[in-house]
């Protein structure tokens, strides 16, 4: 009788085990298909530091719709846009309402900071820590974040991950910078280089003065390279309290290099269709990341093909209208935001 059961049973085991495991197979291939692709890749993989090219065939949107008071505006479907390019109306042909999981790269100032002939580095630390634990407090559990800090170089402290107390760790790790330059420039253009092989839609937040001392790229090709990017940009900036308490001991140099600084952050968000955040309270930081992270969650996605099909390399404008009461006229009580165009491929 012992044998009898035995051998009905034993079947039916290996049916079993044969499912968990292919269960656990499937589970595992869908995670690594949600999981982004690391940012750090091998120096010499040719596709490490190729840039960003826009499809010729399609142009992808992530837009935000905010009210008068700053609201999220939503609910609104396809008919309620209208997209141009250099002022001539574009088809839409993809629309989509995302409220998605967040996957960005918090890009934090990490330096010895010299202004005006004296040391302002624990200010600005302490603001660069504060900034970063303060996004950290927004995150959800599915969502993705990567951590690089830079000064002459950037590095990076922890690659995309959902665990928090690595994330944490890694922003403790923002305690003793090494160096007094502000390669700004370069380690933007190495984070978006990097953010071309992450699948889906990434955001970049930009933690830094907007002065760059360093770097081999110059601000010219840096805006060119951010008017290429698929990857929205939000700037918050660093030491805005500092620079009302102190603004009599800065030389008439400083204050232009930081209100150069200003215009450089707001170009990055003007040009991706993200925005730029000028603090003077480092109690502001809470509310600044926790509009970041709502704006992330909360877009309209919108897909078109180009009327214009010259390969030119120009830089074309683009400009999203909402038009509520179908009356063809844009709506002026809302504010639209999205980047502000993109560059031609180059035939």
């Amino acid at each position: 009788m012992k044998r009898i059961i035995l051998q009905t049973l034993v079947p039916a085991v290996v049916v079993l085990v044969a499912l968990v495991a292919a269960m656990a197979l499937a589970q595992e291939q869908q995670e690594q298909q949600q999981k982004p692709k690391k940012i750090a890749e091998e120096e010499d993989d040719p596709a490490f530091r190729s840039g960003i090219s826009v499809s010729a065939t399609q142009v992808r949107l992530d837009v935000t719709v905010r009210d008068k008071d700053g609201n999220l505006f939503t609910g609104l479907k396809k008919e309620h846009f209208t997209v141009y390019e250099d002022k001539v109306k574009q088809d839409i042909t993809n629309f989509l309402t995302v409220e998605a999981p967040i996957t960005a790269v918090l890009l934090v100032e990490y330096t010895n900071h010299w202004f005006g002939g004296m040391r302002w580095t624990d200010t600005f630390l302490y603001e660069a820590w504060l900034a970063s634990l303060s996004f950290v407090e927004q995150l959800r559990q599915d969502d993705w974040l990567a951590l690089v800090a830079f000064d002459i170089k950037p590095t990076i402290l922890t690659d995309f991950t959902q665990d928090r107390m690595e994330i944490h760790r890694a922003v403790n790790r923002l305690n003793i910078p090494g160096f007094s330059e502000i390669n700004l420039f370069d380690a933007l253009t190495d984070t978006l280089d990097r953010l071309q092989e992450v699948e889906g839609r990434t955001a970049v937040i930009v933690v830094a003065t907007g002065i760059d001392t360093f770097s081999k790229t110059n601000l010219s090709k840096t805006l060119k390279r951010v008017k290429q990017a698929n990857s929205p940009i939000y700037a918050v900036s660093l030491g805005g309290g500092l620079r009302a308490r102190a603004d009599h001991r800065f030389s008439t140099n400083l204050r232009m290099d930081f209100l150069q600084a200003d215009n450089t952050l707001r170009s990055f968000a003007k040009f991706t269709g993200g925005e730029a955040f000028f603090p003077r309270f480092t109690a502001q930081y809470r509310n600044i990341f926790h509009a970041i992270s709502t704006l992330l969650r909360n877009q309209y996605s919108l897909s078109y093909i180009p009327s214009n099909t010259k390969k030119d390399g120009k830089f074309r404008k683009i400009r999203v209208e909402v038009d509520l009461d179908g009356d063809g006229k844009r709506d002026k009580k809302l504010k639209v935001n999205h980047r502000s165009g993109y560059l031609a491929d180059k035939g």
